[in-house]
């Protein structure tokens, strides 16, 4: 179970113990709540002396993320999923038979997800998954994420072959992927 280190006035750290990690994480998750994977080797002393270390950088971080007016990556409940699910497996199922008319890829399933972290992925198997948030996304920027999963049929990583497939149809891909990081 997650305890909590106050680590300045506003910002409070959630702690995770987890047998399997290998190292110390911190990460900020979409609404803002920030956690620290820590290994059950590493001392809480040694994660302090971390998160003193990764100060600046998590200070910057969270008033990067105060000052956004509204994530893209907004959490919702489940009413909202069941409600967006088909809508968005719609959109995604359009836009993939138009994008593969350039590629002619085997989609093997398409599901939609309620995802927290991710708006997409691919198995190997050439399974899609996407993000039913997807839908609440500006077009331009949708059409990144499901170009970007359907490539993947055809490289399984972010080589420079990658993004030539990416290319290939979407030549500002780029600037879409920026967009879509900054929030």
């Amino acid at each position: 179970m997650p305890s909590s280190i106050k680590f300045t006035e506003d910002i409070e750290v959630r702690e995770r113990r987890v047998r399997r990690a290998k190292h110390l994480r911190l990460s900020i998750d979409a609404s803002g709540r920030v956690l620290l994977t820590r290994p059950f080797w590493v001392s809480k002393k040694a994660a302090l002396n971390f998160l003193e270390e990764k100060r600046t950088w998590l200070e910057d971080r969270w008033r990067e993320l105060s000052l956004r007016p509204e994530s893209n990556f907004r959490r919702g409940g489940r009413a909202e999923y069941l409600r967006d699910k088909e809508a968005t497996r719609v959109l995604v199922t359009e836009r993939l038979n138009y994008f593969n008319q350039f590629y002619n890829y085997k989609i093997n399933r398409i599901a939609i997800r309620d995802q927290r972290t991710r708006w997409g992925s691919c198995s190997k198997n050439g399974g899609l998954n996407f993000n039913y948030r997807l839908l609440h996304l500006p077009p331009e920027l949708s059409d990144y994420v499901i170009l970007h999963e359907l490539c993947h049929l055809g490289e399984l990583n972010h080589s420079p072959a990658f993004w030539d497939l990416m290319k290939k149809v979407m030549p500002d891909y780029l600037k879409r992927r920026q967009v879509l990081r900054k929030g």
